[in-house]
């Protein structure tokens, strides 16, 4: 078998070098015990190392944090915590900061050999060193996420590493344009999200109004309660997400799967009902089955459904939520919201201009998504 990668600029020819962790990276054990640094840091697989507050809008870490280990700029950390995606955790630069601090949990490491760190943020990125990581995680020996990773045996894994540092420094040259790309189209992405946000803000608030087609005002919005616009609001039927079939089974994240049959055939707005995605909303159309974590809300013949999708989701109903164990929201939370409706003409205005900044975002997001797709094929070609 050939130590080469399946994609290659044609200018560099040879082997890799299979090295073991501990040939280019050196274990970190520096504390933080003068309390040089307050930030503490948490590793996302999507957004690497990471302030805590910023992550997740609150602070995990001791108040004392002169145990923890102190990152500086540059420096690696591994995080042994398994999620979708990453079976083995992820392993992370600090870029976004001088310095931070990183519970002693984590594998902390600096660079020590010739090797462009560029090249290895992206190598790590790529997940082609969890095979061999896979090797010495004893199976089934996790505690609370945690992989049970011998630090000293995670120096001695195996890495193949492109031999020359021009050929690594093109390697992360290149892809480190593809992550501008992608970092420029999801800012696109994003400030088509915070526009639309606003303006459902200045439409439901009504700072903005519509006028009719012959430039006359329309007439004030009634008050009502959603109890009132609506048929019922009832949780769903289904038991197995999962049969093989043709209709398609929503429940809080979408659609989970397919049935051979189906218990709606009507249009009508889906409200998760308990979790963490409690109060997300979807709208289902056609014959389709509903898991029983989720509500179904179905309009008065008269009522436009796209309107109220558009309200609903404005009111943000994951902040509504309400539950002593899990989060919760319930029919009759749902029936008892005071709302505001103008006539039928202005709501369909509404809902059309709504639409069309959407069919915007979801052109945008396919293309971060092809984007996002590219990068990791590259990965997968470009490293060993």
């Amino acid at each position: 078998m050939s130590n080469t990668p399946k994609l290659r600029f044609p200018e560099f020819k040879g082997e890799w070098e299979e090295k073991k962790l501990s040939d280019f990276m050196t274990r970190l054990t520096r504390k933080n015990s003068n309390n040089e640094s307050s930030r503490a840091l948490t590793i996302s697989s999507v957004d690497g190392l990471i302030d805590q507050g910023e992550f997740f809008k609150k602070q995990i870490a001791s108040k004392d944090t002169s145990g923890y280990y102190l990152l500086k700029k540059g420096d690696f950390a591994y995080n042994k915590s398994y999620s979708v995606g990453y079976d083995y955790g992820s392993i992370k630069r600090l870029d976004r900061y001088e310095n931070g601090v990183v519970s002693t949990l984590y594998i902390c490491m600096s660079l020590t050999s010739d090797t462009n760190s560029n090249y290895l943020t992206h190598y790590f990125d790529s997940m082609k060193w969890n095979k061999s990581v896979s090797e010495i995680s004893a199976e089934g020996a996790r505690n609370h996420g945690l992989l049970n990773i011998p630090t000293e045996s995670f120096f001695q894994t195996k890495h193949f590493l492109a031999p020359t540092l021009a050929e690594q420094q093109k390697i992360a040259d290149f892809l480190s344009n593809v992550d501008s790309i992608i970092t420029a189209e999801t800012k696109i992405l994003n400030t088509l999200q915070k526009k639309k946000k606003a303006l459902m803000q200045k439409l439901f608030t009504q700072q903005l109004r519509f006028k009719s087609d012959d430039g006359t005002d329309f007439p004030g919005w009634e008050e009502k309660k959603l109890g009132e616009c609506v048929i019922s609001i009832s949780s769903g039927k289904n038991k197995q997400k999962d049969s093989a079939g043709n209709y398609p089974v929503y429940g809080s994240m979408g659609i989970i799967g397919y049935s051979e049959q189906y218990v709606y055939n009507k249009d009508c707005i889906l409200v998760a009902r308990v979790g963490a995605n409690a109060g997300t909303l979807h709208i289902a159309k056609g014959k389709y089955d509903v898991s029983d974590n989720t509500l179904i809300i179905e309009l008065n013949e008269n009522e436009l459904l796209s309107f109220y999708y558009y309200l609903l989701v404005n009111i943000n109903l994951n902040k509504l939520n309400y539950g002593t164990g899990q989060p919760l929201v319930t029919s009759g939370m749902l029936k008892n919201i005071d709302i505001q409706i103008p006539c039928k003409a202005e709501q369909q205005k509404i809902a059309d201009c709504l639409s069309s900044i959407d069919s915007l975002i979801q052109t945008q997001q396919k293309v971060v998504t092809t984007w996002q797709q590219r990068k990791k094929a590259l990965l997968q070609q470009m490293f060993i």
